[in-house]
C-alpha cells in the first residue's frame, strides 16, 4: 500500500534540506564577523541553518515558486525502453537541474538564516494579516448584501399586504355593490307584476334572442332594452363586448365595451359615443372620445344587461350580452344573471 511517506521524491527534498542546512550553517559559522559581534558557535550555526533550509518550502509557497512540483513529479525512468525516450531523458534531466537549484537555494537561506528567517516570518505575517483584512471585508460585504436583502424582503412584504389589504376592501365593495343589485332587481320584480315587461324579467329564466320591445313594453329590470334600435351594426359601426371573470371570481367580470368603425377609410368613427348602460351602474350615461376609429369602455358588473351607444352622427346601437345570438362569447354564469 503507497502512502506519502514512502515516497521516494518526499525523503530526497527532506535530505537535500538537512544536507543544504548543516553545510550552510557551518559556513556561516567561519564567515567572518564585525569586531564589536561575540565569536559563533559551530552548533548554533547549524540548528540556525537546519532552521532556515526547512522554511524554504514555505518561501517557495509565497513566491508561487513550482519547483517543488517539479521535484516529486513521477517519471518512468525504470520502465522499459526509458533510456531510449527523448522525453523522458529530457524529464530526468530537468529534475535533476531542479533538485541542483533546490540544494543551492536552501544552502544559501542556511547561510544567511538569520535575515531569511526574519524575511519570510515577516512576509508571512503580513500575508496573513492581508488575508484577515480581506476576509474581514468579504465578511463586512455580506453583512450589508443581507441588510439589503432583508430590508427588501422587508418591503416585498409590506407591498403584499398592501395589496391583499386593498383586495380585501376591493371584494367587499363589490359584493355590498352585488347586494345593492339584488336588491334593486328584486324590488324592480316586485313593483312590475302587474305589468307585461314583468313576464320576461330576467330573474326568471335565461333569456334567448327576442324582438325589440315597443317603447311601452319596455323591461324594467333592463332599461336600456329596446331604446336603441335594437341592432349591433348600423350605418357602418358595430357595437361589441367582451366579457371576463376578475382572477376566476365566479362572482365579477371585466366588461370591454367597444364601438368601432366597419369601414374606416370610407366612413371613420370620430367624435364622442355616449355608452348607456344599466342604471346600477354611476354614471349610467358615459361619454369616450373615439380615438383610431374605436370608442372604448371598461367596467365590472356581476350579469348581463343590455347596452345602448350612441355616435356623434347619430347612429343608434344595442347590444344585450344576455342574447347568445347578440353576444355569443359571453359566459353562461354572467348571461344567466
Amino acid at each position: 500500500m503507497n502512502s506519502i511517506l514512502s515516497s521516494y521524491d518526499l525523503w530526497t527534498v527532506l535530505g537535500t534540506m538537512l544536507l543544504a542546512g548543516i553545510i550552510g550553517g557551518l559556513v556561516n559559522c567561519y564567515l567572518p564577523t564585525a569586531a564589536e559581534e561575540s565569536p559563533k558557535i559551530w552548533w548554533k550555526c547549524v540548528l540556525m541553518g537546519l532552521g532556515a533550509s526547512l522554511i524554504v518550502p514555505v518561501f517557495l509557497f509565497l513566491t508561487q515558486s513550482k519547483i517543488l512540483d517539479e521535484l516529486v513529479k513521477v517519471i518512468p525512468e525504470n520502465a522499459p525502453g526509458a533510456s531510449a525516450n527523448p522525453a523522458i531523458s529530457a524529464a530526468i534531466s530537468l529534475k535533476v537541474q531542479n533538485y541542483l537549484v533546490f540544494f543551492s537555494f536552501c544552502t544559501i537561506a542556511a547561510i544567511s538564516s538569520t535575515r531569511f528567517i526574519t524575511s519570510v516570518s515577516d512576509r508571512l505575517m503580513a500575508e496573513l494579516k492581508k488575508e484577515v483584512k480581506e476576509t474581514k471585508q468579504e465578511v463586512r460585504e455580506t453583512k450589508e448584501d443581507v441588510k439589503a436583502t432583508r430590508q427588501k424582503v422587508k418591503e416585498t412584504d409590506q407591498k403584499v399586504e398592501e395589496t391583499q389589504r386593498k383586495a380585501l376592501t376591493n371584494r367587499a365593495t363589490l359584493q355590498a355593490v352585488k347586494k345593492k343589485i339584488e336588491e334593486n332587481s328584486v324590488a324592480r320584480k316586485t313593483a312590475g307584476t302587474t305589468t307585461e315587461s314583468a313576464q320576461v324579467s330576467r330573474g326568471a329564466v335565461t333569456r334567448g334572442p327576442s324582438p325589440v320591445p315597443s317603447a311601452t313594453t319596455l323591461d324594467t329590470d333592463d332599461p336600456q332594452k329596446g331604446k336603441w334600435g335594437g341592432k349591433a351594426v348600423s350605418n357602418f359601426k358595430r357595437l361589441q363586448a367582451t366579457v371576463t371573470p376578475i382572477d376566476e371570481d365566479e362572482d365579477w367580470f371585466t366588461i370591454r365595451m367597444e364601438v368601432i368603425s366597419t369601414d374606416p377609410d370610407h366612413h371613420p368613427l370620430t367624435g364622442k359615443v355616449i355608452f348607456h348602460l344599466h342604471d346600477t351602474f354611476v354614471p349610467a350615461d358615459q361619454e369616450v372620445i373615439a380615438n383610431n376609429n374605436r370608442a372604448v369602455l371598461e367596467e365590472t358588473g356581476w350579469g348581463a344587461f343590455t347596452i345602448g351607444a350612441e355616435t356623434e352622427d347619430g347612429t343608434e346601437l344595442e347590444l344585450d350580452l344576455a342574447d347568445p345570438t347578440a353576444a355569443p362569447d359571453v359566459p353562461a354564469s354572467f348571461r344567466s344573471r
